[in-house]
């Protein structure tokens, strides 16, 4: 009898221990998550109400002038072509991604992607018209923009869209196709910088205020799987 009971603790004893690494690997992801948002609301407010003072960055207009010494017309095309990431290929991609969930009835991913993106375009128009931050003028960009300046446009559609599907796919293990996603947020950001259209402080305000959008959407994601799957992931499943 003895003999039968032992195999039973045993494996017991592994469930147990492998139900509670999960949960400090949950805790350990939603600590992170939590310290990256606040930090990151932190930083936005920051900006923000010196925005608001209209005190200015004394960084701003070197950091353009910097990056405007950068420039060539090979340089030119190039950020041209990447500027697009933030919009038009932003929808591109946002449409072509939605029809993959859909098609795959991934419903809760395909409604995150939605609220994650348009969301953030909402938030931005609105936040623009409060701030009303005029646009640079420390050199001639290459293009001239109608809208206000803080926080950018194209950044925040970058971190909401490819931040979004970063997440999803390095649980996944698609590690360097995250990295390579991931990497189209910094790259747009700059691209707006180098085209003259942006401060450097409105590249920042909105790469913060986009992280933290992004993390609710997927804190949200993770909470609705709780509560309708019974399978809580901080970081979900990208299903791919």
């Amino acid at each position: 009898m003895s003999q039968r009971i032992k195999p039973m603790i045993k494996v017991k004893q592994n469930l147990h221990k492998g139900t509670s690494g999960k949960s400090r690997k949950m805790l350990y992801k939603g600590s992170l998550m939590a310290v990256l948002g606040s930090t990151a609301m932190r930083v936005f407010l920051e900006l923000g109400e010196d925005v608001w003072l209209r005190e200015g960055f004394a960084w701003d207009a070197p950091t353009m002038l910097a990056v405007h010494s950068l420039q060539t017309p090979r340089l030119d095309w190039f950020m041209k072509a990447s500027t697009m990431a933030g919009s038009y290929g932003a929808t591109i991609v946002t449409v072509a991604v939605a029809l993959k969930f859909r098609r795959r009835r991934h419903k809760d991913k395909l409604a995150a992607l939605l609220v994650s993106v348009v969301g953030a375009a909402t938030m931005n128009g609105l936040l623009k018209m409060l701030f009303a931050r005029p646009r640079p003028s420390v050199f001639p960009p290459f293009s001239v923009e109608h809208t206000y300046s803080f926080p950018s446009g194209h950044t925040i559609t970058a971190v909401a869209l490819y931040g979004y599907l970063a997440i999803l796919l390095w649980p996944e293990g698609y590690r360097l196709l995250a990295l390579l996603v991931g990497s189209l947020i910094p790259l747009v950001g700059f691209s707006r910088i180098y085209l003259g259209v942006h401060y450097p402080s409105d590249i920042l305000g909105a790469m913060a205020l986009g992280t933290l959008w992004v993390l609710l959407v997927v804190a949200g994601l993770a909470w609705y799987r709780h509560n309708h799957q019974h399978g809580l992931k901080l970081w979900p499943s990208a299903s791919y």
